[in-house]
């Protein structure tokens, strides 16, 4: 963020990255406690649509945190600001489609299990 400032940009006009970091977090937090889920659940199309939208929100977090790590120049601040601000707002929609998704499992029984190994 500091880097940023040095680039004329003002305090506020960065505070999309603490933003971007957070939603990095809990989609790594979702991600992690999913994995888990997705290892018991016994195949069927409901599990199979589960694991595509895991991996969907797995690409696009290792996306926006791509965008975190990259150097930052005056030439490509403004693109770069673009491109995370559009990526972490992607991030959230698709952990609130898969969490919903879950919760809609629980509701209608969807889910099956795989017996304990």
């Amino acid at each position: 963020m500091e880097e940023m400032q040095q680039h004329n940009m003002s305090w506020i006009e960065v505070q999309f990255l603490k933003k971007a970091v957070d939603v990095l977090c809990q989609c790594r937090t979702v991600l992690m406690y999913t994995y888990v889920f997705a290892f018991y659940l016994k195949k069927n199309n409901q599990s199979i649509m589960f694991e595509d939208n895991q991996k969907d929100l797995e690409n696009a977090t290792e996306c926006l945190s791509e965008y975190l790590e990259r150097d930052i120049s005056a030439d490509s601040l403004v693109d770069i600001k673009q491109k995370v601000q559009d990526k972490y707002r992607y991030c959230e929609s698709r952990v609130n489609v898969l969490l919903q998704h879950v919760h809609e499992g629980y509701e209608k029984d969807f889910w099956e299990y795989n017996e304990v190994l």
